[in-house]
């Protein structure tokens, strides 16, 4: 075991929600105490990166002042406590946050979250309202690979300053629903990928922030797509039972590779210079049932 060298560090908050998705890739359990997450960002803030993440997060809102602590002004939800909370939106500009990330699936919206596509909408709207900055978040799937423009005409529509596209991945409730039918094919994810070349020429940034997560790998059809995977070398993830996993879609049971002890983030040698950066790992794991890490 040697201390964690990367740049960055996610620390998984909480595995409680206040619903459970179709889609949901959260596969660990456990709630960690506000008051020892903020002694964790302290002591681990000035080596790393930080960045928190859910499930919910703003199940409990006392978490927010790890946030403040490391001066993360976004948030990830479903956006179901916008509508439950009033005062939330107060609350997040206290501890100094200034946008939120909701799940809003074009197309295939109400197969996979159980909150009415209506309800959101009219939550953007009080968004909008309250001039609080928000992003969409939508997952790419089979049923929608091709509605990439629809997607950003929507999302300006709506007043969003961003739209997140993260591949689907055969993870945590996907696994016990049997979705692998939503999975792109490679032919799939090119077509994706032409698609998000036009759109990102169409959309200005200061309209539409059109960004995709790493989960598709590497757009061979682009020279401007500069794909590196950071999972191990430069990002882990920190779960609440303080083992470290390589990426978020691989926080589960048997990808252990290191654990949090005395104040220190500490990984197993033999994976640390493991990932060479050229392909997703959560990809041709999850999807592709390919065993590049040796699970415990």
């Amino acid at each position: 075991m040697i201390e964690y060298k990367g740049k960055k560090i996610i620390i998984m908050c909480c595995s409680q929600c206040n619903m459970s998705c179709e889609h949901c890739y959260i596969s660990y359990t456990g709630n960690r105490d506000p008051e020892e997450l903020l002694e964790m960002v302290k002591k681990l803030k000035g080596k790393y990166i930080i960045a928190l993440n859910g499930a919910e997060v703003l199940t409990n809102p006392r978490y927010l002042d790890s946030y403040q602590e490391i001066n993360q002004n976004y948030i990830l939800s479903n956006g179901l406590v916008f509508d439950q909370n009033k005062e939330i939106i107060n609350q997040l500009r206290e501890h100094g946050l200034d946008s939120v990330s909701i799940s809003y699936h074009f197309g295939i919206h109400d197969q996979i979250s159980k909150i009415p596509a209506e309800k959101l909408e009219k939550i953007f709207k009080r968004l909008n309202q309250e001039k609080f900055q928000f992003r969409l978040m939508t997952t790419i799937t089979s049923k929608n690979y091709q509605m990439l423009e629809e997607m950003c005409n929507r999302s300006i529509e709506l007043g969003a300053r961003g739209l997140y596209l993260t591949n689907y991945m055969i993870q945590g409730n996907a696994i016990k629903n049997e979705d692998s039918h939503l999975v792109l094919e490679e032919d799939q994810i090119n077509t994706f990928f032409e698609q998000l070349i036009r759109c990102r020429e169409k959309f200005p940034k200061d309209v539409l922030l059109i960004e995709r997560d790493a989960g598709f790998g590497k757009n061979n059809l682009s020279n401007h797509d500069h794909f590196y995977c950071p999972s191990m070398n430069d990002l882990v993830v920190l779960a609440p039972n303080n083992y470290l996993y390589p990426c978020i879609f691989l926080t589960k049971d048997g990808y252990e590779i290191g654990k949090y002890e005395n104040g220190k983030c500490m990984i197993q040698e033999e994976y640390y210079d493991m990932n060479d950066g050229s392909i997703c790992y959560a990809k041709e794991i999850c999807n592709h049932r390919k065993q590049l890490i040796k699970r415990r």
